[in-house]
């Protein structure tokens, strides 16, 4: 059949892109088909996050930082990431370079076309193990499906904080910021009762991305990050002459839900719904390209496509983390200024990607080491 093919990839966000990228590099003989419904990503959004010195995808990134800051109520912490930089990405840009690469392949089909559903039965006969997708011009069949379409409704199970925030993009009049070093986290204005706080995006002098986050069960309203954002870009930066270029907005799910990405062997969820974004910090750029290698990887080596795609031991430590910040929403400036206090930015990310040394994650668990900690990782374990 024509319209067959090896590998349906639905949706082509951060994980789906991945993924196509990852298939191009290591399979460019497979027929591969992309269905998505977006001829270009319209939402811009940027995409942020940490690695070794150069990258893949150092071409695309708009700016990237040595340094960062850390602001507890009472300290400020200007810390040195060497060997790690902070990169950003937009995501249209991300998407349309992985769209402009596989179309340079023609094994490889773009659809730009609707899911509709995914049928095992669309063969009057279905005596083969293929899958039928229904989109909106047509039908494919495929052996497998790798099925990235967000999630419809917040995970029910497990336990379960909204990373929502809402930045501005801000243009001064006068040269203010320095665009060697980002604001990871500044505890300075917090919404009483939440772990909030605001994170700054320089890309020169006068441009920066300035944000209000959240880490809580509940959302807010719109003009609650406004008063935010408006207060702390007046009474904290002193910045009284600026203009809002652009806004950007977010809700991404930190949870310890177990998605079962692998319950059907070849309808496989990815992204977001797959549980690619790491749940204790909502980062997912550098989280789906591992995941992408390690995904793709496994079906040109036969392995289960499970394999190697959790690890229990960090899974322990993200849930131990959600429950403390579930049980007590306001006890987050506490946890997180006491890891930056008590461990070295590059012990923090080289844990956070999930690749520490058992002595830097005895040392890390240590300095947050209190009954609350203790209690919830006895109850995730």
């Amino acid at each position: 059949m024509d319209n067959h093919y090896d590998i349906a990839i639905i949706g082509m966000g951060c994980a789906g892109s991945h993924v196509v990228l990852q298939l191009l590099e290591n399979a460019p003989h497979l027929k591969v088909a992309i269905l998505d419904p977006y001829g270009s990503l319209t939402q811009e959004k940027t995409w942020s996050f940490w690695e070794k010195g150069p990258g893949k995808y150092d071409d695309l990134i708009i700016a990237s930082w040595k340094k960062c800051r850390f602001h507890t109520v009472d300290e400020e912490l200007s810390l040195t990431m060497n060997p790690y930089l902070y990169k950003s990405i937009e995501n249209v840009k991300f998407s349309a370079f992985a769209k402009a690469q596989l179309q340079q392949n023609s094994n490889y089909t773009y659809l730009e076309s609707k899911v509709l559903n995914i049928d095992r039965e669309a063969n009057p006969n279905h005596q083969d193990d293929k899958i039928y997708v229904n989109h909106a011009k047509g039908t494919i069949s495929s052996d497998l499906v790798l099925d990235s379409r967000p999630l419809e409704v917040i995970p029910s199970t497990g336990i379960t904080l909204l990373q929502h925030f809402k930045g501005w993009f801000i243009e001064t009049s006068e040269d203010y910021f320095d665009p060697k070093e980002f604001t990871k986290m500044d505890y300075q204005l917090v919404d009483p009762g939440t772990t909030s706080f605001v994170y700054i995006l320089p890309f020169s002098k006068r441009k920066a991305l300035v944000e209000y986050t959240y880490f809580a069960k509940n959302l807010v309203e719109d003009n609650i990050y406004d008063q935010y954002l408006e207060t702390y870009i007046t009474d904290f930066l002193k910045i009284s002459d600026y203009k809002i270029t652009k806004e950007e907005k977010g809700i991404i799910p930190m949870t310890s839900h177990d998605y079962k990405p692998f319950k059907n062997k070849n309808v496989v969820t990815i992204g977001t719904a797959g549980g690619w974004v790491k749940a204790s910090t909502g980062y997912s750029f550098k989280n789906s390209e591992r995941l992408a290698r390690q995904l793709v990887n496994n079906y040109l080596e036969n392995r289960p496509l499970s394999y190697k795609m959790t690890n229990k031991k960090y899974e322990v430590f993200d849930e131990t983390l959600l429950r403390v910040l579930h049980e007590n929403e306001a006890s987050g400036p506490e946890i997180f200024s006491k890891m930056y206090l008590r461990n070295s930015v590059q012990n923090i990310m080289a844990f956070l990607d999930e690749e520490s040394s058992l002595l830097a994650e005895l040392g890390f668990m240590k300095s947050l080491t209190s009954w609350p900690f203790v209690k919830n990782f006895f109850k995730s374990l």
